[in-house]
């Protein structure tokens, strides 16, 4: 096949094909990037080499996904560092699936159809940020597979579709990671539209750079999210609700209905109310749903869009890789804490039943069970220490890599990272109950009055019988 294809190219195009082939495969590093180099290089270390031999030690049952959401934030973050244009933006995320129009929107949205190519091959993994150029052309820069920056002319990158290889016999586009494109009709100097690709189908699912891993984790780098729905498909699809539910749910996000000329439109603000009515039920928030076509005289041009960016583009920048890696550390503390407080109730009941034996026989049972449980407290605190100076070492190091490139990346505390969930109290109470030995009903106002005593006390004595135990209980406890 690549035979022939050679065949029916001119020798100037094989000879610039194979030019571009060379250049996507760059693998040497440049000398004023060195030092940066190795700096990246000792993060990547800690993810792909400590933090697994720690895991071997002991670790959550989802330290594959763990390890794997830190990989792809790591691999954002040198997009980050490698691209001086993009620390400074506002990043505003387009996502949604297959051939939704993200890369249409983007092209009508500077009013340049031949910006970004709209048919981008669905088994290639190719972020695209779009930033205000300079000068008067558009300069196209990408990251390769080795982590190095390459150079493309706009001519080179649109040629990166998926009839690339019918065409070339060359597969390009997957020897690239990420490419910014930086155009000079772009009206917002503070945004970074991020192009993402289409998140994956199942077959995808075991590969580590599948579309839907990449569009999750881009996605959630991003400050706004845009969502594109095609209007042909009624309303929005359960597959996109929830990949939406998968996102971080602080992100404003915007849900663009795409190709509404192909529609009546009574028909358009029966699906736009039927989108919003559906994400309010499944508790999704969204600012807006917005109805838009690219076709010229369309009735639903991107005008509203365009105030939503406008607003964005007043916005303050807030980069997040440094929470984001926090909260995979978060994750495995949390597993280790719970391990090492699971341990030590065991060792309590241990006691308890210590205290209530003399039989001798229990009493060694009990003692050898005793011993094994403390060496694995043990082990968990060796542990933790480990995860602890791991985490330091890579914060340190995050920061130092921040400060080079002029990205303020300070170790975030953990109270501002903490997710307030509603709380089961009545599951509390009945942890509590276990530990303590103590045989009682999870509603007994009893318990509740110990507990709460300081705030409900006072009140207690209304709802209880003057001739019932429990009320007789109650005031023993306020005496």
């Amino acid at each position: 096949m690549a035979d022939l294809l050679c065949t029916q190219l001119d020798e100037q195009a094989v000879r610039e094909r194979y030019a571009l082939l060379s250049q996507a495969c760059e693998s040497a590093a440049g000398k004023g990037n060195q030092q940066l180099e190795q700096q990246l290089q000792a993060l990547e270390q800690i993810i792909e080499q400590e933090l697994p031999a720690l895991a071997r030690k002991g670790s959550p049952d989802n330290i594959t996904d763990l390890l794997q959401a830190l990989r792809l934030e790591m691999a954002r973050f040198r997009e980050f560092c490698e691209y001086p244009a993009l620390p400074s933006k506002v990043v505003v995320g387009l996502g949604g699936s297959f051939s939704a129009g993200k890369s249409s929107l983007i092209n009508a949205l500077i009013g340049d159809r031949k910006c970004l190519v709209t048919e981008v091959d669905p088994t290639t993994s190719l972020p695209t940020y779009l930033v205000q150029g300079k000068g008067e052309q558009t300069e196209v820069h990408a990251i390769n597979l080795f982590n190095r920056v390459v150079s493309l002319s706009h001519e080179q990158f649109r040629t990166l579709t998926h009839e690339e290889k019918s065409r070339y016999g060359s597969q390009i586009s997957s020897l690239l990671k990420s490419v910014v494109v930086a155009h000079p009709a772009l009206p917002w100097d503070n945004l970074a539209l991020l192009d993402t690709p289409g998140y994956s189908k199942a077959d995808q699912a075991g590969s580590e750079r599948t579309d839907a891993n990449l569009a999750r984790a881009q996605l959630n780098s991003a400050q706004f999210i845009v969502w594109l729905v095609p209007a042909d498909k009624g309303t929005i699809t359960e597959e996109d609700i929830v990949f939406l539910a998968g996102l971080d749910r602080t992100i404003p996000k915007i849900i663009v209905l795409s190709r509404a000329d192909k529609h009546p439109a009574e028909e358009i603000e029966k699906i736009v109310a039927l989108v919003r009515d559906t994400l309010a039920k499944r508790g999704l928030s969204v600012l807006d749903v917005i109805p838009f076509s690219n076709r010229p005289r369309s009735n639903y041009s991107a005008e509203p869009l365009l105030d939503y960016f406008a607003q964005w583009n007043k916005a303050c920048r807030e980069l997040g890789f440094a929470q984001q890696f926090k909260r995979q550390f978060m994750a495995y503390q949390r597993f280790i804490d719970e391990e090492k407080q699971q341990a030590q109730r065991l060792l309590g009941k241990f006691n308890r039943i210590l205290a209530l034996t003399d039989d001798g026989d229990i009493q060694d049972d009990i003692g050898s069970v005793q011993r094994k449980c403390k060496v694995v407290l043990v082990q968990q605190e060796q542990m933790a220490e480990e995860l602890v100076e791991v985490q330091s070492r890579f914060f340190s190091l995050l920061k130092q890599i921040g400060d080079r490139v002029g990205i303020p990346l300070p170790e975030p505390d953990e109270l501002s990272l903490l997710v307030l969930d509603p709380i089961n109290f009545s599951h509390l109470l009945l942890q509590l109950v276990d530990e303590w030995g103590v045989e009682t009903d999870v509603f007994d106002p009893i318990l509740w009055a110990a507990l709460m005593r300081s705030q409900y006390m006072p009140s207690m004595d209304k709802i209880l019988r003057r001739d019932s135990p429990s009320y007789t209980a109650l005031c023993a406890l306020k005496a």
